[in-house]
């Protein structure tokens, strides 16, 4: 728009067409072209609350939504931890039973091929014939093949080393979610109280008031849990919210 000469006339965009073309501006990379829209806005004086009060609670509010971006995140991947943790046994109990099907059909399957190798007619005596010939017919005890029973010990103790893998994993990811989202809470919560002046509780009540359950529940699962806290890593979070404070503060925006 620039090359013929329109942006001369760009005093004259109402408020609601600046920002349209200069979000298209932006989103194209030419900064020069918002720029230009940003410099040609018309000046207005107005009367206002004074900054130092507005401009801290503007700060406040700022931070502590980003920082609940952050923490939610880690909150949403523990909500899926749970809800895995809770199809766990149902998942082993059905793996467990799809393998026991594999196997005795594999058996069956060699029992026949075997009996009729050897030249036999008839069904091989540990396999009699049933009505559903899909039907998987487990031998009676005096019948049982040693071979076929331990080959069962040793699937039964594989599924179980098998089972543990899953929850092991999920107990790895929920402490590492957690200890992160703890250190992110903590790292807030020692802004607030060493910068803000007013304890995190207090701003989680106006500002996120809508899931502040949510965020009350880090600290008891990480006392459930027997966490520990990273003190660099809350002290480095603290140290980077005072300086976005400073620096929102000081423009005055």
């Amino acid at each position: 728009m620039s090359k013929n000469g329109l942006h001369r006339h760009y005093g004259k965009l109402t408020a609601e067409e600046r920002f349209r073309l200069d979000v298209l501006a932006m989103a194209r990379g030419d900064l020069k072209e918002s720029e230009r829209l940003v410099s040609s806005c018309p000046r207005e004086t107005y009367t206002m609350t004074e900054h130092g009060f507005v401009g801290r609670w503007g700060a406040v509010e700022n931070i502590a939504l980003r920082m609940y971006i952050a923490i939610n995140n880690d909150l949403a991947k523990l909500q899926m931890v749970d809800a895995f943790r809770v199809m766990v046994p149902y998942q082993e109990t059905l793996s467990s039973n799809i393998a026991f099907d594999a196997y005795f059909t594999g058996h069956k399957s060699g029992s026949y091929h075997a009996w009729n190798y050897a030249g036999k007619t008839g069904c091989p005596p540990a396999w009699p014939e049933g009505e559903d010939p899909e039907e998987i017919w487990e031998p009676e005890e005096d019948e049982r093949d040693p071979a076929m029973q331990r080959d069962e010990d040793e699937l039964e103790a594989t599924l179980k080393s098998y089972g543990h893998f899953l929850p092991e994993v999920l107990d790895k990811m929920e402490r590492e979610l957690a200890t992160s989202a703890w250190s992110l809470w903590e790292g807030f919560s020692a802004f607030c109280r060493d910068v803000v002046g007013v304890d995190a509780e207090k701003v989680a009540a106006v500002i996120l008031e809508p899931v502040e359950d949510r965020v009350r529940g880090i600290q008891a699962r990480a006392e459930r849990l027997g966490l520990e806290l990273d003190a660099d890593a809350v002290e480095e979070i603290r140290e980077g919210l005072a300086e976005a404070w400073r620096v929102r503060l000081e423009r005055g925006v």
